[in-house]
């Protein structure tokens, strides 16, 4: 029987049986412009059991909003099965109506210390995400006083973390994004996370693009050089104490290759908003990163197996 206890599920019969069990959770809200991949990346996540087989993850399920999760199925379907372009996500009028999503991942490889001996313990994470549409955040630059937007906001401050996620083929939107950040942060300071202090994953989606590939494993660097301003204003931030910052790279589709990797996918178009895509080889889908900002989010630590091809 499953007791629910704040955003956390913990399966008491498991723990008696040294099966997973529930160690950490979060309720988070992804954020992001436009075209950023916030869908295509849920999508994949509830996609996992199909991805590479060496990968820490054991399993991705949903739980919770049975109607959200198996809409989240069929998203996952349309681009992974039959390489179909997803359509945006729109800006509900109460932010109640939003989407949230019940994910359950259970990693592998997890070692605990326990009476002086080490002993293997897979480890679960429940998580609960909402997936805002892309003008939610071009609205904090243009729109003042908005209702609508101010019930979205508030709704972020009950959240224990963020993962703002980034397309890596828009710096050229740099400078929108820094004053939409500095109207967000305005906002979420003005309330007190309760528990830990609130975290937020700086992520840069689509880098199975050739020229975010080749600094994946230098995930900061790569935001600081292509994201200047944004850098700075997540660096202020965690300066005044606002919140914890680190940083990520992820791929819903991967790369094709090992010695000279192509992107796993079909570039539809090209232009200051960003990249659109689908995927290319259905057969050979190789997400990468997809979890890494989520186990951040919600422990505060880096897995480095989760950050690895």
């Amino acid at each position: 029987m499953l007791d629910f206890f704040k955003g956390k599920t913990i399966n008491k019969s498991l723990e008696k049986s040294g099966e997973p069990k529930s160690v950490d959770g979060g309720d988070i809200r992804i954020i992001g412009d436009k075209g950023s991949g916030k869908t295509a990346y849920m999508a994949s996540l509830a996609y996992w059991p199909n991805a590479n087989a060496s990968s820490p993850v054991q399993s991705i399920t949903s739980y919770g909003d049975q109607e959200a999760g198996a809409e989240l199925i069929t998203k996952a379907q349309n681009i992974l099965e039959q390489g179909l372009e997803l359509e945006k996500t729109a800006l509900n009028s109460d932010v109640a109506t939003v989407k949230d999503y019940g994910l359950s991942i259970v990693l592998k490889e997890q070692f605990s210390l326990r009476k002086g001996s080490f002993r293997p313990r897979m480890v679960k994470l429940n998580i609960n995400c909402k997936d805002y549409a892309g003008e939610f955040f071009s609205d904090l630059i243009y729109r003042v006083g908005d209702s609508m937007l101010e019930d979205y906001l508030e709704d972020c401050k009950v959240a224990t973390g963020i993962l703002f996620l980034v397309d890596g083929t828009t710096n050229r939107k740099d400078a929108e994004y820094a004053q939409g950040l500095d109207k967000f942060f305005q906002e979420l300071d003005r309330a007190e996370p309760e528990g830990n202090t609130r975290r937020l994953a700086f992520t840069l989606s689509k880098c199975e693009q050739s020229q975010l590939w080749v600094s994946r494993h230098q995930p900061q660097e790569l935001a600081q050089r292509r994201f200047p301003l944004v850098h700075k204003k997540l660096t202020a931030w965690q300066q005044m104490n606002g919140g914890k910052v680190d940083y990520f790279t992820t791929s819903a589709f991967g790369t094709l290759g090992r010695n000279y990797p192509e992107p796993n996918s079909i570039k539809l178009t090209k232009n200051r908003d960003g990249t659109t895509s689908i995927i290319r080889d259905t057969k050979r889908w190789r997400p990468f990163g997809l979890v890494s900002p989520l186990y951040w989010l919600c422990t505060g630590k880096r897995h480095q197996k989760l950050d690895e091809d």
